[in-house]
């Protein structure tokens, strides 16, 4: 409804309403019919407003003349009723105006809270979709974070946040290197080299499927199969060497398979992969070589040193 529309309806309820009050206070010779007016007046001005207000505020006035004048004339009255008149007059404006203006106040307050309450929605609006758009940056930063741009495999860093989630599981660990990776490099060049690299991270992708594969460092990668069996794991090794021969590119692989009941153990085992691997490169290379994880195994000086230049330093 419209706010005239509602100022029109209000002032012809209110109207109709001390209309009907005044007849009946003066029919059935109500005693202090002022108070019950008055009562009537404060109702039409603080739910009506001031048009209501002012006009019940005319219709009281004109009732209390035509009361209180010699013979109804609205113009003569004793001196006592004159009095009378004054005070009436003055309550009748003092009641009209003060409920006006706490209605003026309420309605201001009301529209304010409204505005503000707006205001809020849509601030929050627009803090979700600032929260949204932060949960998607942060996503891709932790996604830039964890993955390797170049082969699209994770990294180092992704390995340190998956570490501890392999505790406790049935693992195939396996380091693969590239042969005579640095000859390519030589004789090709880098940008060469990057494609290598790019070929080699798709092949253990396409792969290894069910593995998580992270490039370790240069041209070495760590592959770690949860629940695999070391047929389908050799198999999935092979895959990858058929699909880089077409490259031209040869690897070399060391695997162990067991269950690494704590992260000590799991680092013994990825050390002893790499052990497994230079026995791999030792023994003529483009061949993959596994053996069962051993708790008892102390690992090789140089595996050691090797898993610390990696994976420890990066940590500090």
């Amino acid at each position: 409804m419209s706010k005239q529309r509602s100022v029109f309806v209000y002032s012809v309820i209110f109207t109709l309403l001390m209309l009907a009050l005044i007849v009946f206070v003066y029919n059935f010779n109500i005693p202090n019919p002022n108070m019950i007016l008055i009562a009537a007046l404060v109702l039409s001005t603080s739910i009506g407003g001031p048009v209501p207000g002012l006009i019940c505020a005319l219709l009281m006035m004109a009732y209390s003349l035509f009361f209180f004048s010699t013979d109804h004339s609205f113009v003569r009255f004793t001196e006592v009723n004159l009095h009378k008149i004054i005070v009436i007059m003055l309550g009748i404006i003092v009641n009209y105006a003060s409920v006006a203006i706490l209605k003026r106040n309420r309605d201001r307050t009301g529209n304010q809270l409204i505005s503000t309450n707006e205001e809020l929605l849509q601030t929050n609006e627009k803090l979700e979709q600032t929260n949204e758009e932060l949960k998607k940056v942060n996503d891709l930063l932790k996604t830039i974070a964890s993955k390797d741009s170049l082969t699209n495999l994770c990294n180092r860093y992704s390995l340190r946040q998956d570490f501890e989630m392999y505790v406790g599981l049935p693992l195939h660990i396996a380091f693969i290197d590239l042969d005579n990776f640095k000859e390519m490099n030589d004789i090709h060049g880098h940008v060469y080299g990057d494609k290598v690299l790019a070929a080699v991270g798709k092949a253990l992708t396409d792969g290894f499927r069910t593995s998580n594969c992270y490039r370790y460092g240069g041209d070495e990668f760590l592959v770690v199969a949860e629940k695999e069996t070391t047929e389908s794991f050799t198999a999935a090794f092979e895959g990858v060497k058929r699909q880089l021969a077409e490259h031209d590119v040869n690897l070399s692989g060391g695997f162990v398979y067991g269950v690494p009941e704590t992260s000590g153990e799991l680092r013994s085992m990825i050390m002893q992969a790499d052990e497994m691997l230079y026995a791999a490169k030792e023994s003529g290379k483009n061949q993959f070589l596994g053996i069962a994880f051993d708790r008892a195994h102390v690992p090789s000086a140089v595996a050691v040193e090797h898993y610390k230049r990696h994976h420890e330093v990066e940590t500090k």
